[in-house]
């Protein structure tokens, strides 16, 4: 489910980004990798915290199994979080800038 997610962002970035003149392809593999990198950066997080209060503070080890669905949901709404501020950069239409005109040419007078 969480890759189906990982699509969806891919899909919703490549059209957001052609939409605004961008290279949607590149903005779709942004946009998934962030997706599930966040997912697992979250998720590893949790489960190296749990991992510590297992070794030091003795908690049960039925936790890990207790909290498997919260650092699960945790991580998706992460993961939906970081693909809405890609999203949201890529509504904005980039300015175009223009170089600075060269600067009149310089003719030499003859007296």
């Amino acid at each position: 489910m969480f890759f189906v997610f990982a699509i969806i962002s891919y899909s919703i970035a490549y059209k957001r980004a052609k939409a605004t003149g961008r290279n949607g392809y590149i903005w779709g593999i942004i946009a998934a990798a962030v997706f599930i990198a966040t997912g697992f950066t979250i998720t590893f997080g949790i489960g190296v915290f749990l991992g510590i209060g297992l070794e030091l503070w003795n908690w049960s080890e039925n936790i890990v199994e207790n909290y498997s669905v919260i650092s699960t949901i945790t991580a998706v709404f992460a993961s939906f979080g970081t693909t809405w501020l890609i999203l949201r950069h890529l509504n904005k239409v980039p300015e175009e800038s223009f170089p600075e005109p060269p600067p009149p040419p310089v003719f030499e007078q003859k007296d």
